[in-house]
């Protein structure tokens, strides 16, 4: 990809998240860590309180830190790849739904993706006190991040790094003792299949396919580094206990996703050591690739367009417009409350002016 082409897409795309933030209703999980009185996600999401006057107001915290994780990712990919190859790498990641995603609303991915990248880029330039500092910021702020110190424990095992493997196996443990790093109760139930539907839905179907096989070459043929290791071992730990749970993929989707840059360097590899008559194949799966991420992200931003296509409640993001839609149909009515049946969307619809009414006070509303 050329460099004019690349600036051209960061253009478009940094515009089209402004406008996914401003057009997407507030979700309830959103709403909750708004109203909610302690945490990172709450004082990150008043920062910026009343400066905007719009939902800037609490997502502009993650939209910077979205931004800047494809800047260190660009950076990292460097390391791998040329300039132009870069941007393509870049490009990418940066059309991952799950990027684009963690980018407009509130959550703690985006900021595990930030420090994750941090310590993959300090450690590429050994610098070892940005490695340190990243990994206990992330200590503090990430319940899971015990996924994160084993994987790094069993590389600087591998490297004979006895210092920061040391470190590595102390951070899991206090990972796992003080914060409750993995959540391993409940009664076996295997949750397999709705765990590759999560990926899928995070990578983009095709794009998993192809990210899972590039983890899998990577184990059976190529070098092993940083980035593999952190990403596959998340990847393994997910899936074992998807056989008996049901796995939380905000503890595990930051730590994965940053592996993929190893699909692309892995298919340039297989590029290059064929001669170009026998290229045209890969060439080919990389556009269907391509386009289907386009084609995800696409649908993301102009999700308003399904609603007049499929069943409103079987939308994906009808659990972010139906308390809006309710919300705004009482302001309309003049009524100022409304009494909640379901408990999830008592804070989106606080968000817009309609408190929980003393008595039941419920009109018919149409979706």
């Amino acid at each position: 990809m050329q460099k004019r082409y690349f600036i051209l897409f960061i253009t478009i795309y940094i515009s089209s998240l402004l406008y996914l933030i401003l057009t997407l209703p507030i979700g309830s999980n959103e709403a909750k860590i708004f109203f909610s009185e302690n945490g990172t996600l709450y004082y990150l999401s008043h920062i910026f309180d009343n400066n905007f006057k719009n939902n800037l107001d609490f997502r502009f915290p993650f939209f910077i830190f979205g931004l800047i994780n494809i800047y260190i990712f660009y950076l990292i990919s460097r390391e791998y790849l040329d300039k132009s190859k870069s941007y393509f790498a870049t490009f990418i990641f940066a059309l991952l739904p799950g990027i684009i995603t963690s980018s407009v609303i509130v959550n703690i991915a985006v900021f595990v993706i930030t420090l994750v990248l941090i310590f993959i880029y300090a450690h590429i330039k050994n610098y070892r006190t940005l490695e340190i500092i990243s990994m206990l910021t992330l200590l503090i702020i990430h319940d899971a991040s015990a996924i994160f110190f084993i994987s790094l424990s069993i590389y600087f095992a591998f490297k004979r790094d006895k210092f920061m493997f040391s470190f590595s196996i102390m951070l899991t443990a206090i990972s796992l003792i003080y914060f409750n790093g993995l959540d391993i109760g409940g009664k076996p139930k295997g949750r397999f299949l709705e765990l590759f539907g999560l990926y899928s839905a995070i990578f983009s179907p095709i794009v998993f396919i192809v990210f899972f096989y590039s983890l899998y070459r990577i184990w059976l043929r190529e070098k092993k580094d940083i980035i593999w290791y952190i990403s596959f071992t998340a990847f393994i730990i997910s899936i074992f206990l998807s056989l008996r749970q049901k796995v939380i993929i905000t503890d595990f989707a930051p730590y994965i996703i940053v592996g993929t840059l190893l699909m692309v360097v892995t298919y340039y590899k297989t590029l290059n050591v064929r001669l170009p008559e026998f290229q045209k194949n890969y060439k080919i799966v990389c556009k269907i690739v391509t386009l289907s991420l386009i084609i995800s992200s696409l649908v993301i931003l102009f999700h308003k367009v399904l609603f007049k296509i499929v069943d409103k409640s079987k939308h994906f993001a009808y659990p972010f417009y139906k308390p809006y839609w309710l919300a705004t149909e009482l302001s309309q009515k003049g009524q100022k409350c409304y009494t909640i049946k379901h408990k999830k969307i008592k804070y989106q619809l606080r968000y817009y002016g309609i408190d929980e009414c003393k008595q039941p006070l419920v009109p018919k509303i149409h979706n």
